[in-house]
């Protein structure tokens, strides 16, 4: 198999309900250039890890889970996300959890040509809808307001403006985001690094779906 360019990183808990959807918006992206499909589940016990078994079974050369048999975020370890990181091949990471999905089969595309074409950009992110799961209907959000503009990290930390399943980031950076056990959210530590590494860059088109949930990736 190619190296691939973009390396997907989905970090999962309890997703059983949502996974599938998750995975199936990755694989219908179109591309002209290889990824893959990193998967970290943190011992779900609804059977979430039997569906990433067997989606790896039918895609064994893009889908590379690690299926923990004990969480990991109960005993204090909060940065699941690197566990994906450091194992990716890709020249990019995209982000999406396992209880968001992907609407737009170009969405990895355009981002990916994005940060070719523009060197000084450390991450780009986009447009989503916000889904209640408990309602079933879509709501108005910041995530809305978006503009096909430049962000700073003071912008994005005022506003939290960046929705993490819209994030596609320079895997070489993600070694700078600093690692402290009382981060409860890493990813305004990881859009903010970004922003200290070169430029973020929004689009306002919507490509993929946060789903507002009961449930989360933790414990």
């Amino acid at each position: 198999m190619t190296t691939p360019l973009v390396s997907i990183s989905c970090i999962t808990y309890n997703h059983a309900p949502y996974i599938r959807e998750c995975l199936e918006g990755f694989l219908m992206q179109k591309t002209n250039f290889p990824f893959e499909i990193l998967i970290h589940d943190d011992a779900s016990t609804d059977g979430t890890a039997d569906i990433i078994r067997e989606y790896e079974v039918k895609y064994p050369d893009l889908i590379k889970p690690i299926l923990r048999e004990k969480n990991l975020y109960s005993q204090g370890i909060r940065s699941i996300d690197r566990f994906n990181y450091e194992r990716a091949q890709g020249k990019y990471i995209a982000l999406c959890e396992g209880d968001d999905f992907w609407t737009d089969p170009n969405k990895l595309q355009i981002q990916f040509d994005f940060m070719e074409s523009h060197p000084d950009y450390s991450m780009c992110f986009h447009r989503v809808k916000v889904f209640y799961d408990e309602s079933g209907e879509y709501v108005i959000t910041n995530f809305d307001r978006i503009k096909e503009r430049e962000y700073t990290g003071e912008e994005i930390l005022r506003e939290w403006t960046v929705p993490t399943a819209s994030v596609v980031f320079r895997a070489k950076f993600w070694k700078e985001i600093p690692q402290h056990k009382d981060f409860l959210c890493g990813d305004i530590v990881l859009f903010l690094t970004m922003s200290q590494c070169g430029k973020i860059y929004a689009m306002s088109r919507p490509m993929s779906v946060y789903r507002q949930t009961a449930a989360g990736v933790t414990a």
